[in-house]
């Protein structure tokens, strides 16, 4: 009787130890979704879970008024952000987040922000581990949105908007960063770090940084003025000349243009380049400075 009772033994503990490979790939309901986007200098990342409308009733009924709901299925959705920004005036600290939901049949939604997000649905929720609660707007949606889906979109280098969708609904959440300023910090700090033949492609960067964005003219005239001082080319003179016509100095605008027209004549390949790609616009406007239109 002990033989058979030690091969039993011997059976049992290989099929317990056997690794299995055999593995079971159903779709899920509630497939699992992440989006991310970059606003300014913030990467804002949503992982949530998106369930199906299936027919069913959504607003008011799977998903009940006036009650925290988990803006997704199965886990807590979850919202990072990689700096501090803004959501209706209030801050909200660079980090993880559990995101929650509170709908309302009539009137602004509550949006929730929660410093435990490993938690599953909202059952554990727990109000006092609040970061963040604060009104958002809910909107019909014109089609429906089958699947639950998250999207982020960016409307200036500083503003951002999350949009949730779902069956015909769609909640709006804007947020602010403070690009700006922490640009112009990242651009300080590089120019102390930067080897010296780097600077002047750096000041010029910053310049049309503040260029391109409607930004400090003048902040953007010392970068522009720091990067001709250490190497003169077609696209810092370029740069210039813009900045003071925004300024309304066209006859300084004129001057930087004519200098970037110039250097354009014995520059390298590279700037020669550069300066057909600018040329026409750069004609346009010159011609317009000079009739005193800005």
């Amino acid at each position: 009787m002990k033989a058979p009772l030690a091969s039993l033994f011997v059976f049992l503990f290989l099929v317990v130890h056997m690794p299995s490979q055999a593995q079971l790939d159903i779709p899920q309901k509630s497939p699992k979704a992440t989006i991310s986007f970059r606003v300014g200098n913030t990467d804002v990342t949503i992982d949530y879970c998106s369930p199906g409308v299936r027919g069913r009733g959504i607003w008011g009924k799977l998903v009940p008024y006036d009650k925290i709901w988990r803006a997704g299925a199965n886990e807590a959705t979850t919202v990072t952000i990689s700096t501090d920004i803004i959501f209706g005036g209030s801050i909200l600290l660079k980090g993880k987040y559990g995101f929650f939901l509170i709908p309302s049949k009539d009137g602004p939604w509550t949006a929730v922000f929660n410093k435990v997000w490993d938690q599953w649905g909202a059952y554990n929720y727990d109000k006092t581990y609040d970061a963040l609660r604060l009104q958002v707007e809910a909107k019909p949606l014109t089609e429906v949105a089958e699947h639950l889906r998250y999207r982020i979109t960016e409307r200036d280098i500083e503003n951002g908007l999350i949009v949730m969708e779902w069956e015909r609904k769609q909640v709006l959440i804007p947020f602010t960063t403070d690009a700006m300023n922490q640009t112009l910090l990242n651009v300080e700090t590089a120019l102390k770090l930067a080897q010296e033949e780097d600077k002047w492609w750096m000041n010029i960067e910053a310049a049309e940084f503040l260029l391109d964005n409607f930004c400090d003219v003048n902040l953007g005239l010392v970068y522009a003025n720091a990067s001709i001082q250490l190497k003169p080319t077609v696209r810092n003179y370029w740069v210039k000349a813009q900045l003071l016509a925004w300024k309304n100095d066209l006859p300084g605008a004129i001057a930087a243009a004519d200098k970037a027209t110039e250097l354009s004549i014995k520059a390298t390949k590279d700037e020669k380049e550069y300066y057909a790609s600018i040329k026409e616009q750069l004609e346009s406007a010159k011609n317009k400075w000079e009739k005193g239109v800005n």
